[in-house]
């Protein structure tokens, strides 16, 4: 059918996309200009005014970094997991790209040079608006925004962010395939870590809860923002070739997406604002009115995207149909281009909680960034609490996408174990608890504590998570693509025979967690894990990751008995290092931990820092041991129903389905 498509409607399409996506470059502009005059954030200083051209440019420019950003984003995704890489008609790898994968990922590639250039310009705007001075070519004016570039946490956000589009540049132009540009798309992400670093949420007194929130929002906001304007660009290709069900398909696998993606931004942007605008009358101020008009138009698009998505689908088998949902989808991207327009605006507006920070008056603030905790007894560990709104974000997700994978799999007649169902419950509850109470807190000043934090991460709740089997209800729950396009499913089992042997192999998972602890605890990793929030929320992230590959290979039931020998060696071996970590800790034998660090907190009450390292191998007797010692009964006691065959069938196994 694609052959017999001709070629002007195409090129029309582009062209008509190209049109609208620049129409919404210039609403997004008159939405900053507007906000700005409202605001007042484009007004003549009295002192230190870096002149009007820098005033008003420098929120025009974020307005375009923001969009073009979303864009990079949006695309990338659509081509790594909603449309279909590879056509049917022909069998050449270069020409059997199908258009609307090349469609994305061409739009991803203009878009990401445009986005490398709105950095350079922001970059300097924001240094000259800073010190109050117009833009120059002056030796003076370089040599200051060299300083601003390598000194300055502000300076520094920005270099780290051009860093990051430079890459995502030329991997994007240079890579082809959905894996490539997958990992180009998680390159792209990590910009969100900067931007959220020098947001006005992270000027609150928590700032570490601002940072969280914020970079939840822009998580949010360049996932939804993105995907509509990639689906702008998509329809008109999708119509062309009259390919109804592929169109059907993208359209619904967006929906799902951009769902999750407007609670992530509606529920973190309440945050945000309660952050920054103080007390209630904070919203009658100008940044709050700002902020009014922006969560009403964020409710209006998630009502316009939801019930216009819903629509389309029902829609898109005749030509007008598509048409008019292609002309819908426009609608949402301009008003998303207004909002924004005032989300640039409010950037550049102050706030009614002022953005400086009291200054930090006890090593512990220095350091940590909160005080030292009251003493800590059996009490605390339950009623301290501190929200990483990150964390949160990302929990809650994983809780909701599992309750409807089993909800899924119940339509579709499959029954699903309650007990599974339990156990990844109970493995989220305490996901929570570990990341937002006391183990983290007081895992900043006790290295006990800390002990507790990693190993309930790294051992005990990947093994709750594990027993939930996540990965054989997304087996049940979500059938395999027949388009071409690559979704959960696809990407899990997508491995080469080779790695998916070394995956499945439990020594070699269980290699890979034992190195891990050992280079964290004793190199210089505890220390900038310790020091830095995201190397904190990076270094839990890993450990939850490799400890439910650990747990996912060593719980395989459904095994030849070569392989169940290897897990209980497996399990055997890391639960005796564990026993010996625990002794060495207990009796002094291993080095104290980061004295420099916990003996510079200031710290009056709980034990010396040797006394508590020692008790940080009890800590490992409790989460490490133990739960290895039980999975070790339970395998030493399982028989299998047909060992006397030397094989199983593994078709019913979750560890074997997909590991």
């Amino acid at each position: 059918m694609n052959s017999a498509t001709p070629g002007r409607p195409v090129m029309s399409g582009r062209w008509q996309s190209l049109v609208w996506l620049l129409a919404t470059l210039a609403v997004s502009v008159a939405a900053v200009i507007a906000s700005a005059a409202f605001s007042g954030a484009a007004a003549e200083r009295e002192a230190l005014d870096p002149g009007a051209f820098v005033r008003w440019a420098l929120p025009i420019a974020l307005t375009v970094h923001h969009l073009v950003l979303g864009v990079v984003v949006g695309c990338l995704i659509f081509a790594a997991t909603l449309v279909p890489s590879k056509g049917t008609d022909t069998a050449e790898e270069d020409s059997a790209a199908h258009p609307a994968f090349t469609r994305v990922r061409t739009v991803a590639v203009a878009a990401s040079f445009v986005w490398l250039g709105s950095v350079v310009v922001v970059t300097v705007l924001t240094y000259a608006n800073l010190v109050g001075q117009p833009v120059s070519g002056s030796a003076a004016f370089l040599s200051q925004l060299t300083y601003f570039l390598t000194d300055l946490i502000v300076g520094q956000a920005w270099g780290a962010i051009t860093v990051i589009a430079f890459f995502v540049c030329n991997l994007a132009f240079f890579f082809r395939s959905t894996t490539g540009l997958a990992c180009t798309a998680l390159l792209a992400l990590t910009a969100i870590v900067p931007i959220s670093l020098i947001g006005h949420a992270a000027g609150s007194d928590d700032h570490y809860a601002g940072v969280g929130a914020l970079a939840v929002h822009w998580l949010g906001v360049l996932v939804w923002v993105g995907g509509v304007a990639a689906l702008a660009v998509t329809i008109p290709v999708l119509a062309t070739m009259g390919t109804t069900l592929v169109t059907k398909s993208v359209i619904a696998r967006f929906s799902a997406l951009a769902g999750v993606a407007f609670f992530l931004v509606l529920g973190s942007g309440v945050i945000n604002a309660a952050l920054r605008l103080g007390e209630w009358d904070g919203l009658l101020s100008r940044y709050g009115q700002l902020i009014v008009i922006k969560f009403s138009a964020t409710l209006l698009l998630g009502a316009i995207g939801f019930t216009h998505r819903r629509w389309s689908i029902t829609q898109v088998g005749s030509r007008s149909g598509t048409l008019l949902a292609w002309r819908l989808v426009i609608v949402e991207v301009l008003i998303m281009g207004a909002v924004i327009g005032v989300t640039a605006a409010l950037g550049r507006t102050a706030p009614p909680v002022p953005l400086e920070l009291e200054p930090a008056i006890t090593p512990a603030e220095v350091l940590t960034g909160y005080p030292v905790p009251p003493s800590l007894t059996w009490y605390r560990w339950l009623s301290e609490w501190r929200w990483d709104w990150l964390c949160l974000a990302f929990i809650l997700t994983a809780a909701a996408v599992y309750l409807l994978g089993v909800r899924r799999t119940r339509i579709t007649g499959e029954r699903w174990p309650r007990k599974r169902t339990v156990s990844w419950f109970t493995g989220i509850v305490l996901l929570v608890y570990v990341t937002c109470g006391a183990p983290t807190i007081y895992g900043m000043v006790l290295i006990s504590a800390h002990t507790v934090m990693l190993l309930a991460i790294a051992v005990l709740i990947p093994l709750l998570l594990a027993f939930g089997s996540p990965l054989d209800l997304l087996r049940l729950g979500v059938p395999r693509r027949t388009d071409g396009s690559r979704g959960p499913r696809e990407w899990i089992e997508a491995r080469t025979p080779i790695v998916s042997s070394v995956v499945r192999n439990p020594l070699f998972s269980g290699a890979v967690l034992v190195l891990s602890l050992t280079l964290l605890y004793y190199t210089s990793l505890l220390r900038l894990s310790l020091e830095f929030w995201i190397a904190h929320q990076v270094t839990n992230l890993y450990f939850l990751i490799i400890g439910f590959w650990f747990m996912a290979t060593v719980m395989r039931t459904r095994v030849k008995p070569r392989t169940r020998l290897r897990q209980i060696l497996t399990i055997a071996g890391v639960a005796g290092i564990f026993l010996l970590w625990a002794n060495m800790l207990a009796f002094g034998v291993s080095p104290v931990l980061e004295v420099d660090w916990f003996s510079s907190l200031d710290r009056t009450w709980g034990p010396a820092i040797a006394v508590d390292q020692q008790h940080a191998g009890t800590a490992v007797l409790l989460i490490g041991v133990a739960p290895l010692a039980v999975v070790l009964a339970r395998f030493i006691s399982y028989k299998s129903s047909s060992t006397s065959t030397g094989a199983t069938d593994t078709s019913r196994s979750l560890p074997d389905a997909f590991l």
